[in-house]
This record gives structure tokens, C-alpha cells and sequence, in this order.
């Protein structure tokens, strides 16, 4: 008979299986149990709520105490800087800024936006130096030109002229500095639609102003008055009075090609009263006539009628416009026979003298 070895009848997995004690709670001791863990759940709770509010209103009142309320804040040093007419007063009405007001109540989005919807900002720079203290820099538009209704009427003194930049802004400012009264005037445009602040897109308008800006640095030819009342041309008074006509577009050759004629007439001794750049070849040009205006200006003063092909208007006129001498024209590089050349010039033409010579006309190579 075998002997039983000494050995667990019941394996590992099978006593995991087993229950090997079951435990019942009293109903008391589980109801104790949920009271301490609600009333533990509303304490933290309340805790929290209340640590968010004191932390809330806590830094709300310092805030108001060391901050808004603080005098070190208080905005007593405003320092504005421009290149131009605009007034200290009327930047800061403009932007509502006040001394003495929380530095840090100033919106210096607002204040800058509103800063540069006044028509002579171009743009404008706002900026907060702590503790007290607020920087506005400014540059504002630049005139280049008047525009009058009229070209006899002085632009500073009338209600309806304005000034223009070089985009073509229109300008109105309260207090005209000295180099605005020797700016060129643009005519011929109506006034009355102009408003201080918007740009005027006229093709005309945009012509003269590039023109202008084209020649700003010229001393030879210094535009006084543009005339844009026809529509398709530049009708320009430089300040030796002659009447240069100029097309729309193109201005910087058709510069060039007065440039040149300025040389020609400088090399003959003469001076221009008209020229006619929209023609590309052969330009019309003409001259001042000293003499017939002196013989004009002395019958005049003699109660005596001028003698013909004399200026009537030479003595009346502040600046006279003469007849001119010739009228001369230039195209080809071959030079033309001179009149004196012909056959036919040895016969005076009628309302000639035959002592008179004959003058050629004025030539200008492309």
C-alpha cells in the first residue's frame, strides 16, 4: 500500500478563486463614510471659489491703488515733434490726449489713427515712455503747388485755393510758412469740389504735379504757372514769362527737348516766348523782340500808335508779351539753304525794306 505524500490538495489558481473571507458593513458606518467625502468635495470646492474672487478683487484694488490711481502715472510730459505747419494744440485735440490723465488710459492705436486722418499727416509715430511721458512724431505732406480758380489772384489770400502734394492730396493749412508763398499755381480746375484731405486723380492734375516734381531741382527753367483748362496739354509760364506748351505724357523727354532749345537760345543770344513740345519733330518756337518792344514802349509814351509788327500791349502789361521775331522750327539734320541763298532774295517781298537782312531760322538737331 502506498503512503500518502504530504502535499496541498487545492492548487495556486484555485485558492485565488476561493473566497476566502466575506466581510458585511453596517449600514451607519457607510453612511459616515459618503457624509465625510460630500462634505470634504464642498470644502475644497468653497476653497477654490473663494481663493479665485479674493485673488480677483484682491489684484482689482491693487490695481486701482498702485496703478490707476497712483500719481507717478499721471501723464505730465507730452513731447511732439514735426516737420511742418501743424500745431501742438491741434494734434492733441485730434488724438484726445489730456496732461494730466492716466498714461495708461491713452489708446495709442486710436490716438495715431486719428492723428493721421488730419489732411496734412502723412504718418505719425505715438509712443508711451514710462512713468509719465508720451512721444508724437509726425511727418506730415509736403506742398508742392497751389490750386487757384484763377491765375491772377494771389492763392495764399483766397478762401478757394488749396494746397496740393505730390500724390495729389489737397492741403488747407491755418498757418503758411514762408516757402509757400513761391510755389507754382496750378489753374484752369475747379476748385469748388476740393476736399482737404482726398486725393485728386484728374490725369491732368497728376501731369502738372509730375512735372513739377520732375523739375524741382532745374534752375534753368523754373515753372511759375500751369494752365490745365484745355485738358490735353500743359500750358506752362516759366519765370522769365514764356509760354511752354507740354503734352500729358512723356515729360521727361519732352524736358530734354526744351533743355535743348534753352542751349540753342542761350548760344544765339535770344529768349524764348513760346514753345510747343508736343510736336516731337520740327518744334515750334519763337522769340522775344527787344527791339519792337522798345519801339512800341516809345510810341506809347509819345501818344503815338506803334509802328507795324510792334507789340500795342508791351508799355500797358506789367509783363509784356511782344510779337516775336521769328518763328522757327527744327526736325532734319540737314542744314537748310539760308534765304539770303535764293534766287528770289534779291527782290524785297511785299511790307519788307530791302536793307533789312534776312534772319535764319532757328534750327535744333534730335
Amino acid at each position: 500500500m502506498k503512503i500518502p505524500s504530504n502535499k496541498r490538495i487545492s492548487s495556486s489558481r484555485q485558492r485565488k478563486q476561493q473566497h476566502l473571507l466575506d466581510v458585511k458593513l453596517r449600514a451607519s458606518t457607510e453612511r459616515s463614510r459618503r457624509f465625510r467625502a460630500i462634505c470634504g468635495f464642498i470644502f475644497k470646492t468653497v476653497f477654490f471659489v473663494g481663493l479665485i474672487a479674493g485673488s480677483w478683487f484682491g489684484g482689482k484694488e491693487a490695481l486701482r491703488r498702485f496703478v490707476w490711481e497712483n500719481p507717478d502715472y499721471y501723464l505730465h510730459d507730452i513731447n511732439f515733434a514735426t516737420d511742418g505747419s501743424l500745431t501742438r494744440d491741434q494734434v492733441l485735440t485730434a488724438a484726445n490726449i489730456v496732461e494730466g490723465r492716466n498714461i495708461f488710459t491713452v489708446d495709442l492705436g486710436h490716438a495715431r489713427e486719428a492723428i493721421e486722418h488730419l489732411p496734412q499727416v502723412e504718418n505719425a509715430v505715438v509712443q508711451r515712455v514710462l512713468p509719465n511721458r508720451i512721444n508724437i512724431t509726425i511727418g506730415e505732406r509736403r506742398p508742392i503747388a497751389w490750386v487757384a480758380a484763377k491765375g491772377d489772384e494771389d492763392p495764399s489770400a483766397s478762401d478757394k485755393s488749396f494746397l496740393i502734394d505730390a500724390r495729389g492730396v489737397v492741403l488747407r493749412s491755418r498757418v503758411l510758412l514762408p516757402e509757400y508763398y513761391h510755389l507754382p499755381i496750378i489753374t484752369g480746375f475747379e476748385t469748388g469740389n476740393l476736399v482737404p484731405g482726398k486725393r485728386v486723380n484728374v490725369i491732368e492734375m497728376q501731369s502738372a504735379l509730375e512735372l513739377i516734381r520732375l523739375n524741382a531741382d532745374s534752375t534753368r527753367f523754373q515753372v511759375r504757372n500751369i494752365d490745365i483748362s484745355k485738358g490735353y496739354c500743359l500750358i506752362v509760364t516759366d519765370q522769365r514769362h514764356a509760354k511752354i506748351t507740354f503734352g500729358l505724357d512723356r515729360l521727361d523727354h519732352q524736358l530734354e527737348r526744351l533743355y535743348r532749345c534753352l542751349d540753342r537760345a542761350t548760344e544765339d543770344h535770344k529768349e524764348l516766348q513760346t514753345v510747343n513740345l508736343i510736336v516731337e519733330r520740327n518744334i515750334p518756337v519763337t522769340f522775344y523782340d527787344p527791339e519792337a518792344d522798345a519801339a512800341a514802349a516809345a510810341a506809347i509814351a509819345e501818344g503815338m500808335p506803334p509802328k507795324p509788327g510792334a507789340n500795342s500791349n508791351a508799355a500797358n502789361e506789367h509783363h509784356p508779351a511782344p510779337k516775336p521775331s521769328v518763328e522757327t522750327h527744327h526736325g532734319d539734320s540737314t542744314p537748310r539753304s539760308s534765304p539770303k541763298s535764293s534766287p528770289k532774295s534779291s527782290t524785297p517781298s511785299r511790307g519788307s525794306t530791302g536793307n533789312q537782312p534776312l534772319k535764319k531760322p532757328f534750327r535744333l538737331n534730335p
